[in-house]
This record gives structure tokens, sequence and C-alpha cells, in this order.
């Protein structure tokens, strides 16, 4: 058959586009946790994310008569998050629609051409979810990046001992000092619209402001275990899995940090690593304790392991060193219901001989509490 576009747009529309939104889906664990169930919207000059960041002081309990305290309260505050937009094109040319005019031909340049555009998307959410810079003017909402450290010293100060949350300063919920050393730790410091980052702004709110600590994510140091010099160079896989006490050296990291973002009952569901730094805490482990992930993770093909409650996995895009814990119950991509992963028609350009389809997405990856989140940096990227 020749090309009819109308026939090759409703083709795509609904054999080829489930398949390619469903693989995107599948593509990382983010995705798969968070883009594929994500809350629906209609509109909106932005997206605004209701923040409860203290409690109602006109509580309490009381006896017969007593006054009741009736003095208003606004523990909630509001974050606001800027739309974005995502595409991919499907281009076929005039040379190529004179050299594919039989069915068989055609299907299979439509299914390579949505191919391209399926891994042009998947490499896409994937690298930016994952920066390792700060987030550019049209990019989504980054869980990190990598900025500065500027020789935060993020113990109290009364207090000489690494791991010691800060209780006051300018940096809060950071639970060690990084130093000044930017490249052994990568430290995801100053990074605009980054979540797991501080003295930054996120969301519109700047949590370098007094009164806007609450607003940093935590971070760690793999570099200040097992006796090595804090900054002086990144761990060794070899130092990682060293077991001191009983137990391995990164594992009572992992176990500091884990217990910094855990409140009660409310605790990180999901570690994403590299594949050396997974591999690492997997030699560590003794073989009555190499307990499976999550089911739905493992199903899509995605190595896990588990640490306390929280799910281990692998992705490829996590920057070299780091280990990202996250409580998913503080992150969502809100999606527009009229721009998600839609599909428009082939059309043909005035000024090319090709014909031109488009998908498009609307959305931003949101979060309401970053210190939930962290990130022990200073890894090995290398075994």
């Amino acid at each position: 058959m020749s090309l009819n576009y109308d026939s090759l747009s409703a083709l795509t529309r609904d054999k080829f586009l489930p398949v390619l939104v469903d693989n995107i889906f599948n593509s990382n664990p983010i995705a798969l946790k968070l883009l594929k169930n994500s809350e629906k919207l209609s509109g909106g000059k932005k997206i605004i994310t209701p923040l409860e960041y203290g409690t109602n002081g006109a509580q309490g309990f009381y006896n017969g008569y007593d006054v009741l305290d009736t003095t208003p309260s606004d523990p909630i505050t509001a974050a606001e998050w800027n739309w974005k937009q995502a595409f991919s094109s499907i281009t076929i040319s005039g040379e190529e629609e004179l050299k594919n005019n039989g069915d068989s031909q055609v299907l299979s340049l439509l299914k390579a051409k949505m191919k391209n555009a399926e891994k042009s998307l998947k490499d896409l959410f994937g690298s930016k979810l994952f920066a390792n810079s700060t987030p550019g003017a049209n990019d989504i909402t980054s869980l990190i990046g990598t900025g500065t450290v500027a020789s935060i010293d993020a113990r109290d100060a009364d207090s000489s001992a690494d791991g010691v949350q800060k209780a006051a300063g300018s940096f809060g919920p950071i639970i060690e000092d990084l130093g000044s050393d930017n490249t052994v730790n990568h430290a995801p410091g100053a990074v605009d619209n980054a979540i797991i980052s501080y003295s930054r702004t996120l969301g519109g709110i700047n949590s370098s402001s007094a009164g806007n600590y609450w607003w940093n994510a935590r971070v760690g140091s793999f570099s200040t275990v097992a006796g090595i010099a804090s900054n002086a160079a990144a761990a060794t896989f070899d130092e990682l899995v060293d077991v001191a006490d009983g137990t391995a050296a990164m594992v009572k990291k992992m176990t500091q940090m884990y217990g910094a973002l855990t409140i009660d009952n409310d605790q990180p569901d999901m570690i994403i690593t590299t594949q050396v730094i997974y591999d690492a805490y997997e030699s560590s482990l003794q073989a009555n304790k190499r307990f499976e992930g999550d089911a739905e993770l493992a199903d899509a093909g995605f190595q896990t392991l588990r640490f306390k409650g929280a799910t281990l996995v692998v992705d490829s895009h996590v920057p070299d060193g780091m280990m990202i814990f996250l409580n998913t119950n503080y992150l969502d991509f809100k999606t527009h219901s009229k721009r998600n992963f839609t599909f428009e028609n082939f059309m043909k350009p005035i000024n090319q001989d090709a014909r031109t389809a488009k998908i498009f997405w609307m959305g931003q990856l949101v979060c309401t509490n970053p210190r939930m989140q962290g990130v022990i940096v200073g890894g090995p990227s290398s075994y």
C-alpha cells in the first residue's frame, strides 16, 4: 500500500502508542512507581500542592468550663510548581515514503520510528529525573542534581561527632559534615528545582531562608565510613563491604540514613542506586538475609533487594557514587489530562519533504516533604 497518513495515524494511535506508553512506564523504577499512577489534572496556571509544616496550636485537653483556645493558626502553606512539557517527533521523509510502498515495509518503518520515539522519551525522563546538574528552565523537577557544598558543617555547634542531625543552624536536615570537596562527594547542594538538595528553591520555597529549613533534604556520605577520611576519596567497593563488629560498613551508613528519614511508621520505601553500589550491598548480605524487594518492580525486570522496609533497586541514570532514599508517599507526578502521552496526527511541514507526527506530555514531578528524602554520596564508581 502507499502511505495513507490518515490510516497510519489511526494505526499509530490504536496499536503502537499504547505499547510505547506502557514501555515508558516500565523503563525505570520511578516511572513505574509514580508516572504510571500519576494524578490527572485538568489545568490551572500552576500546580499547587498544600504542605503541612506545623501543628494547630489551638488544641489540648480541658476540664469542665475551661476557656478553650480559639487563636487562629495556619500550619498549612503551599508549594507552586510550573507545568513542564515534553514531546517526541516521528518523521517520515519523502525519500523513505518512496522506498517503502508495500504493506510490510510501511509497517516495519512505522514500528522502527515508534521504537526510536520510545527510546528517546525513556532517556529523556530517566536523564532528567537524575539530572546530575541544575535542571534546565524547561525540565521537570529532578530528584537530585550536583551542586556545591561550600564547607557546610552540618553538626551541632556543641558536637564533634559526624552523623548527628543538626538541631540549629541553616541546614537542618543534613546529617553530617561533607566538607568542601564537590568532586568526590558530588554533593547536591544549592541545586534549584532538585528535590534532594538544600539551600535552594523548590516549588517556589527557598529552603535557605529563615524558617524554611524544613524544606531541605538529608545528605550523608559513604566516604566517612570505615575510617575513611571525609572527602579524601570516595569509598571503595571493598571498604563498603568490609565487616567490622559483624556489620558491613555501608550497612551502618544506610542504617543511619534510614533512621534519619523515619518517623514512627513513616519511612523510606524505595532506595535507588548504581549497579556497583547495589552489588556491594548484595555482597555484604548473609545468605539468609537476601530478601527480595518489590514484586511489581521485579516483574518489570528490575533487580531488587530489601533493606528494612524499603526496596533497593538499580537505575542506570543514577549518578556515580550515589544511593538515593525515597519516601514515595511524598512524591507524585501530576499530569495534564489532555497531554498524557497524546498523539498528534501526521502532518506535512511547508518547508520540508517529510511528514511529521508528535507525542506530547505535560506535567510535573512534585514533592510535599523533601526532608523525608535523602542521599548518601561518596560511594564507589567501580569494583
